[in-house]
């Protein structure tokens, strides 16, 4: 969900290991206060030299609260107290009562705390200390450990100690002195003359450092024994916290005993090798009207993947699997790929059979390539999963654990070898392929089960059946096609782009004033801000940092910073295109199949993968420059039909806005209009820097920006961005109601919908987390505006799933766009048609725009 967990991961790892291997029978946990403590009233520069958080770090704090909340162990929190004071306040009570106390931390400050009934246990190096352990380590024993510490001084608590003191010499002053007070009061008898001026120099500040490296004991708490002893953790809440985390391993170490069961029952798993036995399965499905399946292939790209077997099942607690195509010395008799085409191409066309399966579009697309097809009425459990949860994990081993408590092998597990090495599918033994899939396809059996109704509860049959079903066909087909690319024009474009990075890297030495490694981050580092002096803005844990915010920001003060900015684009477009593109050919086909993704993005949009198609810039000449390597093949052209401002008339139909409406339906620019409003102008009087800042906003809103966002982006004070925002708001008053409309209506429901009944769940919608509850905001806000033209766009695809013209085939989506293989002669009709069915897909309060387009390739497209 894009929420930082590392820090959160850590803390249930402690826990988990402090609470499993060392069974407390009494546990608190101490926390610090926010708020100033009395050592900064004796020192304004105590730990004023920390830097700040990470913005990561307040969130998962308030996380690990939660965590330490449902472990049921008691928090001890004052305001104005360090949470080492109440340990030691704690520890005091305790060892009174009797007790043998541990202290769970690293921090060297603690051990002063230590003696004959308080150890100390450092869980991430799984090491005790007592005092022999602390006499070992600084030279002294726990009781003068407060002094060493106040003698040394510490950095990261800008405790100022005594100059050029370490560990070491303050142990020696301590063994022969006692203490701070016997050093100074026989400061004479001090005989190096360095150190004994240090020390007389700087008295004030060890007397200052004594107190406040001093841990309090005696802090105002509540001392229950009772309410101290550990019952064990709340397990259904630490179920519902790790869900929302993501955390599966932390999931499944949850005892059985407290998890929902569900009756388990053993699956039978056979294989089929004979097609008597084959056929007669198909009749029992014919008979039950629905069928399970699932395929084994060699690879996750189905237009290279060879089938090695079918799973196929018709009913809870069997599973079957068809071998076709094992390949290791000794394996079975297996079915050849005619006899099971024969057998089971028919029933898979068949519309009374419902076929049931874990992403169909693959089975479909690696089924069609042995004369397959597969047709009729569905029911994906994948998709389903997705509609029903857009955030959750939907790969089948993780749905079936969550769903039905049941543990799926994956396939890396099956494929694995030892040192890494991995099987092909084909080299897994046919008797350990059939556990395998068969289990697979029984889950998906009683998944299919447990979703149906759940779809219908959540009012998401028509997203699956009118909306999601058939596109999975349509995206399956694009994948059967693939997209034509012209490899002599990228090897053109891969040279134009090698010379040009070497100009960049030129440009970069002459501005360095000598050679460096350009992809180097430590050189760079050292040259930006060690030789050229600019300001280092952010730090990583290790350095100064030099990713593209930074170098955006310093380049306004060097040319290096733009010139790297320049090569560090270059060299990621011509990586993840230009160098990749002519390795994903497919040698059958001569084109590139990319994988269309309608079960990732939790906004409903369509995703690519291998390659990714949706990271082309659009705008830029080199994102045209790569879009020009994607051709039509000879007697062909590429048609383009991109919705023009969808999400904005998307916005105006929800809001009813009567100054959106009147502007798309009067056919003005929207962000002229928007600039007319907001810098109250005259159309003629709109600047291309106003009509620049009203695009900014007009999206700026529809993505739920701030105005902190807003000012960042338009290069202004958080004052003038506020101003923006609040003028666009007073012109476009029902905006503003349907943005708060839809949060108290998220609020009630923790959810939103799209026009279309897609729904997006929002946990965190009423979290008393601040960061939490604004994420969740303005996914709240967006999420309407977004999927509601995700939605529109796949009607249309499914609208145009038909030749659009004879002879034409669809062959791209990327954002709201539309990209089509057209025979010459038939070009004009073919934009005429898909204008006119994207424009009339669904009717909205405001017209849908298409701007359409042909050309020769993908980037030279000339519009209508």
């Amino acid at each position: 969900k894009g929420e930082p967990t590392h820090a959160t991961y850590g803390t249930v790892a402690m826990l988990q290991k402090l609470v499993g291997e060392r069974r407390p029978a009494y546990l608190a946990v101490a926390m610090d206060s926010p708020k100033r403590t009395f050592r900064h009233e004796l020192d304004p520069n105590y730990k004023a030299t920390r830097s700040a958080h990470p913005p990561d770090l307040g969130l998962q704090m308030q996380r690990s609260r939660e965590i330490v909340e449902a472990y049921r162990i008691p928090i001890f929190q004052q305001d104005g107290v360090e949470a080492d004071d109440l340990i030691a306040t704690v520890a005091r009570h305790a060892v009174a009562a009797g007790l043998f106390i541990v202290i769970v931390g690293a921090d060297k400050d603690l051990m002063q705390l230590l003696g004959e009934r308080v150890v100390m246990w450092d869980t991430m190096r799984d090491k005790a200390y007592g005092p022999p352990e602390v006499q070992e380590k600084f030279g002294v024993l726990p009781d003068k450990m407060r002094d060493l510490l106040a003698l040394t001084g510490d950095t990261s608590d800008n405790i100022p100690g005594v100059p050029s003191v370490g560990p070491k010499t303050a142990a020696d002053l301590l063994h022969k002195f006692g203490s701070i007070d016997g050093i100074y009061a026989h400061i004479a008898e001090v005989q190096k003359k360095r150190l004994n001026e240090l020390l007389v120099t700087h008295e004030a500040n060890a007397r200052l450092s004594q107190k406040l490296v001093s841990l309090r004991d005696d802090e105002p708490i509540s001392f229950d024994l009772d309410e101290l002893r550990y019952g064990g953790a709340d397990f259904e809440r630490l179920r519902t916290l790790y869900t929302e985390l993501g955390f599966q391993r932390m999931i499944a170490g949850i005892p059985a005993d407290v998890r929902p069961v569900v009756p388990q029952q053993a699956i039978a798993c056979k294989s089929i090798t004979a097609i008597e036995d084959l056929r007669a399965l198909i009749e029992r499905a014919r008979d039950a009207g629905r069928l399970a399946i699932g395929v084994e292939t060699t690879s996750p790209e189905p237009m290279r993947a060879d089938v090695v077997g079918i799973a196929l099942a018709t009913q809870a607690a069997e599973g079957f699997y068809v071998p076709m195509g094992h390949r290791y010395i000794g394996s079975p008799r297996q079915l050849k790929q005619d006899e099971v085409r024969e057998a089971l191409g028919p029933i898979l066309a068949d519309a009374r059979v419902t076929k049931l399966a874990h992403d169909l579009k693959y089975i479909d697309v690696a089924l069609s390539r042995q004369g397959m097809s597969v047709k009729g009425p569905a029911f994906d459990v994948m998709i389903a999963s997705y509609l029903l949860d857009p955030e959750a994990p939907n790969h089948l081993s993780i749905v079936a654990k969550r769903e039905l408590d049941a543990t799926l092998a994956t396939f890396d597990q099956l494929t694995s070898k030892a040192r890494g090495a991995k099987l092909g599918f084909d080299e897994v033994d046919v008797e350990t392929a059939t556990e395998y899939a068969g289990k697979n396809v029984e889950a998906v059996l009683r998944l299919a089960d447990r979703f149906r109704p759940l779809v219908e509860k959540q009012g998401l049959v028509d997203v699956m059946d009118k909306i999601e079903a058939p596109l999975a066909r349509v995206l399956a087909e694009m994948e059967r096609t693939g997209v034509f690319v012209d490899l002599p024009e990228l090897e053109r474009l891969r040279k134009s782009m090698d010379t040009e990075m070497a100009s960049l890297e030129k440009r970069a030495h002459e501005a360095a004033k000598r050679e460096f490694n350009v992809n180097s981050p430590r050189q760079l580092e050292t040259i930006l801000f060690d030789e050229l002096g600019l300001k280092p803005i952010k730090r990583t844990k290790t350095s100064r940092s030099t990713d593209a915010d930074v170098l955006e920001q310093l380049s306004e003060e060097h040319e290096l910073p733009k010139v790297l900015l320049d090569h560090r684009q270059l060299s990621k477009l011509k990586g993840t295109y230009v160098d990749a593109l002519p390795a994903l050919v497919n040698r059958q086909t001569g084109r590139i199949h990319t994988d269309w993704g309608q079960a990732v993005a939790a906004t409903g949009r369509i995703s690519s993968n291998n390659p990714n198609l949706q990271n082309i810039p659009v705008r830029s000449e080199l994102g045209r420059s790569i879009r020009r390597a994607f051709t039509a093949p000879p007697g062909m052209r590429i048609v383009t039909a991109d919705y023009s401002q969808i999400e904005l008339r998307v916005l105006a139909h929800l809001a009813q806005d009567p100054v959106l409406i009147d502007g798309f339906r009067a056919g003005q620019d929207v962000h002229t209009r928007t600039a007319m409003e907001v810098f109250s102008v005259a159309a003629e009087g709109v600047t291309e820097d106003m009509r620049r800042r009203a695009k900014t906003i007009n999206f700026g809103i529809v993505y739920g920006m701030g105005e902190v966002t807003l000012a960042k982006r338009l290069d202004i004070t958080r004052a003038q961005a506020a101003e923006f925002i609040a003028a666009y708001f007073k012109r476009y008053g029902r905006v503003r109601a349907f943005m708060d409309e839809t949060l108290e209506l998220a609020r009630r429901s923790e959810a939103v919908r799209t026009l279309f009944g897609r729904q997006r769940l929002l946990p965190n919608i009423r979290s008393s987390n601040g960061m939490l509850r604004a994420a969740a905001e303005r996914v709240a806000q967006n999420t309407p505006i977004q999927g509601t033209a995700a939605d529109l766009l796949k009607l249309a695809m499914i609208r145009l799933a038909e030749p659009v013209v004879p002879g034409a085939r669809m062959v791209l989506t990327v954002h709201d766009e539309l990209v089509f293989e057209v025979p010459e002669a038939l070009v004009g009709e073919a934009m005429t048609t898909v204008k006119h069915a994207m424009e009339t897909v669904y009717p909205l309060d405001v017209p849908l725009e298409v701007d359409v387009g042909s050309g020769v390739n993908w980037g030279d497209v000339s519009y209508m």
